[in-house]
C-alpha cells in the first residue's frame, strides 16, 4: 500500500527502476554497460537496428577505472548477444562490439579451453583533446553465463534488429 502511494505521488513505477545492464567480468576486472534511456520504444526503431539508447559504461581493469556516457542501439546489443552465445557454445571465435557512435569498442576472444581475453578501447573526443583507455583482462566461460542471461533479458524486452512488434 505504501509503495503504491509513493508511486502515485511520484508518478513512477517499480518497472522503470529495473536496471537494464550487462557485465563482462574476469576476476576483479569488468566492463559494465547500463542502459539509462531507450528512445522510440516500442513504436520507432532506429536506422541501425532496434532502438537508440543513452547508456553508461564503467570499466575497471588492472587498477584503472573509467566511466563514460555512450550511445548504441538495442539492435547492436542483440547482435552482441548472438555472437557471444555462438562463441560460448562452441568455445571458439571472436565476439565484436563496436557501436556506430564509435566511442567504445571491445572484443572477446575465446580459446578452445573456455578462456577468454577481453580487450578494447574507450575514448572521448572533444574540442581540445582525445582521451583513451585501452583495457584488457582475462575471463572464462563461467563468468559469461551471467552476461548471457543479462543480455537475454535486454533482447527479450527490445527484440532484434527490427525491434518488437506491437
Amino acid at each position: 500500500m505504501l509503495t503504491a502511494l509513493i508511486e502515485d505521488f511520484l508518478d513512477l513505477s517499480i518497472e522503470n527502476y529495473q536496471m537494464e545492464e550487462f557485465t563482462l567480468k574476469g576476476g576483479g576486472d569488468y566492463l559494465k554497460i547500463t542502459i539509462s534511456e531507450v528512445f522510440g520504444f516500442p513504436e520507432t526503431t532506429c536506422f541501425n537496428g532496434g532502438y537508440d539508447t543513452k547508456s553508461s559504461v564503467e570499466i575497471y581493469s588492472d587498477g584503472f577505472k573509467a566511466h563514460a556516457t555512450i550511445w548504441f542501439s538495442t539492435g547492436e546489443v542483440f547482435e552482441l548477444y548472438n555472437q557471444l552465445l555462438k562463441a560460448n557454445n562452441s568455445l571458439t571465435g571472436v565476439v565484436y562490439f563496436a557501436p556506430l557512435e564509435n566511442n567504445l569498442e571491445f572484443n572477446a576472444e575465446y580459446d578452445n579451453n573456455g578462456r577468454i581475453i577481453i580487450k578494447g578501447e574507450l575514448f572521448k573526443v572533444n574540442d581540445s583533446c582525445v582521451n583513451r583507455l585501452k583495457f584488457e583482462f582475462k575471463s572464462d566461460q563461467s563468468y559469461i553465463q551471467s552476461t548471457l542471461m543479462e543480455l537475454e533479458i535486454i533482447t527479450n524486452k527490445y527484440g532484434g534488429m527490427k525491434g518488437i512488434k506491437v
